[in-house]
């Protein structure tokens, strides 16, 4: 019961504030932790909607003092994870050279066709 009771005050906007939860470009950083919401964007194919959608999580973070290399997990939900993948890694392997942040990449139904990606990240801000 006490624990439902915690749950529910945090869940408050004066309790959000105490706990150091602001909004952020994109998403919501609590400290030095940013996590964003899932974008996605409109474009020919999966690799430029997944550029399109990395440059703006780019955006986000350089606005908070921060960069892609400071992510530390990406979830990208795919329309079509088997047959798009490769054009995704593509994609995605521009924006991280090395040390490439924890990922998982799981099928999604979206509803329209013309979204094929959407992304989400959690990254350290300094």
């Amino acid at each position: 019961m006490a624990a439902a009771a915690g749950l529910a005050a945090a869940a408050t906007p004066a309790a959000a504030a105490a706990s150091g939860k602001v909004k952020a470009p994109g998403g919501y950083r609590i400290g030095n932790v940013y996590y964003s919401s899932g974008l996605a964007a409109k474009g020919a194919d999966i690799k430029e909607q997944t550029t399109a959608v990395l440059k703006k999580h780019s955006e986000n973070l350089e606005a908070q003092g921060s960069s892609l290399d400071n992510v530390v997990k990406l979830t990208a939900f795919l329309a079509d994870v088997k047959g798009e993948k490769p054009a995704f890694n593509a994609a995605y392997a521009e924006f991280f050279k090395k040390d490439a942040p924890a990922r998982t990449a799981i099928g999604a139904i979206f509803p329209d066709t013309e979204t094929r990606v959407e992304i989400e990240l959690v990254a350290w801000v300094p």
